[in-house]
């Protein structure tokens, strides 16, 4: 069951290459062709994950627990580019987006120690890594609503895609607290479905909200400046 999640998973993420590609070829001589490319990591590592976790690569028992190594890897490199680009999007300096980026990547790696230990190691990085989410929350919902344009079709675009980020990742440890690794309510079948799905509605949709408003990058505030009051010269 788990082999179809994934290949099914898999199969997903191909038809998000082929919809990046499309667009790739769609845009051509427009600005948004930029961002599509660099977009096109998250279908493209994710299928590629996924593949090889059908396929069982990667997928090790640590402590009584099953470890899906590409899972993370997978993570690892696809979920700073989800979370940077809502940085980019909302017009934020290369620290802040930086910053985000570091703590999705800390939440990832410390989540994963969480997996592979025991006791109450495990809870203490779980508790760690739900620090780096917290991190990861403030930046999209204090740091990055700062610096959005005052545009609104950049406003909604960001609005759009820091709550589908925000909102549906809070699934992510809930799933990982009910499973194996953590009081172990789900199976590791159960739980591999639940974050099949999850990483298929986090990532494919992404793509779809940035294609329907990327016109957003094209919108341009143009602010008139009042003529200055002309002066006549008195007669003498």
């Amino acid at each position: 069951m788990q082999a179809i999640a994934y290949w099914l998973a898999a199969g997903s993420f191909a038809v998000g290459c082929a919809f990046v590609a499309l667009m790739y070829y769609s845009f051509e001589g427009e600005e948004t062709r930029e961002l599509v490319a660099y977009l096109g990591i998250i279908p493209g590592f994710a299928g590629l994950a996924y593949v090889g976790m059908a396929l069982g690569i990667g997928t090790v028992t640590v402590n009584g627990t099953e470890f899906v190594g590409l899972r993370y890897v997978d993570w690892l490199v696809t979920t700073p580019v989800l979370v940077g680009f809502v940085g980019y999007v909302a017009g934020a300096s290369r620290r802040a987006i930086a910053g985000v980026m570091v703590a999705d990547a800390l939440m990832i790696v410390v989540g994963a120690g969480a997996t592979v230990s025991s006791g109450a190691t495990r809870w203490a990085l779980f508790a760690v890594s739900s620090v780096f989410h917290l991190t990861l929350f403030a930046y999209l919902y204090y740091v990055f609503p700062r610096t959005v344009p005052d545009v609104p079709s950049r406003v909604g675009l960001f609005s759009l895609l820091k709550n589908h980020i925000g909102l549906l990742w809070i699934a992510y440890p809930l799933v990982w607290v009910a499973s194996p690794a953590g009081f172990g309510y789900a199976t590791a079948t159960g739980t591999a479905l639940v974050f099949a799905f999850l990483d298929v509605l986090a990532k494919v949709p992404y793509l779809v909200f940035f294609y329907a408003r990327r016109r957003a990058f094209e919108d341009e505030v143009v602010e008139e400046t009042p003529d200055a009051p002309s002066v006549t010269p008195a007669d003498d």
